[in-house]
């Protein structure tokens, strides 16, 4: 039987976590809720307490991954409206996938996520959180506003460089990763120098 450890009464995050495993592996049409139950050694009618269908599962996975992601850099601003705001979500966001590979794979290999750098909301709630708060910092700095996409992109893109970077297999990175993290950003032309957490 496999060994799927889970708290009482959290068996729905553990078949979700699983999920997201068997779907990275397999891919989702390879997935149904009769093998989920068997990879998490429980009934095949377990699931059903939870989802009525794979799609419902799959949504599941969609908002636990995108909640989870949007507290960890809402938490990563509280009290930071200034450049150093920046470098503390740039370094949560990175830490985010660092500490979580298999949502990164998931979340940007399967969920078909579009991103509309034109509009707002943008498409999906984790860059719209980002984008809403790169812009306050940006106003507050009197930064032209014409540069302020350009700016996102920039920054956005150099995070997201790095998340998925920190993440490949075989990339030998001396020292932590949040120093590494900490250190480039602190580096990068518009960002300030606080230490990420």
């Amino acid at each position: 039987m496999p060994d799927m450890s889970y708290h009482h009464g959290d068996l729905r995050t553990a078949m979700i976590e699983k999920g997201v495993e068997m779907i990275n592996e397999q891919g989702v049409n390879a997935l149904s809720l009769r093998k989920l139950a068997a990879a998490c050694g429980v009934s095949h009618a377990a699931p059903y307490s939870h989802f009525s269908n794979k799609d419902e599962l799959f949504t599941a996975i969609q908002k636990h991954i995108t909640d989870k992601f949007v507290t960890v850099l809402s938490e990563s601003l509280i009290g930071m409206d200034t450049l150093d705001g920046l470098q503390n979500m740039g370094c949560a966001y990175v830490m985010f996938f660092v500490h979580n590979p298999q949502y990164f794979h998931f979340t940007f290999n399967r969920m078909g996520i579009h991103i509309d750098f034109t509009e707002i909301p943008s498409g999906y709630e984790p860059f719209e959180l980002y984008r809403n708060n790169i812009s306050q910092i940006l106003s507050k700095i009197n930064y032209p506003q014409e540069l302020w996409i350009k700016t996102i992109l920039t920054h956005w893109a150099f995070v997201h460089g790095l998340a998925s970077i920190a993440i490949m297999n075989g990339i030998n990175n001396a020292g932590e990763w949040e120093e590494r993290v900490h250190d480039l950003l602190s580096k990068s032309y518009f960002l300030g120098g606080n230490q990420c957490g």
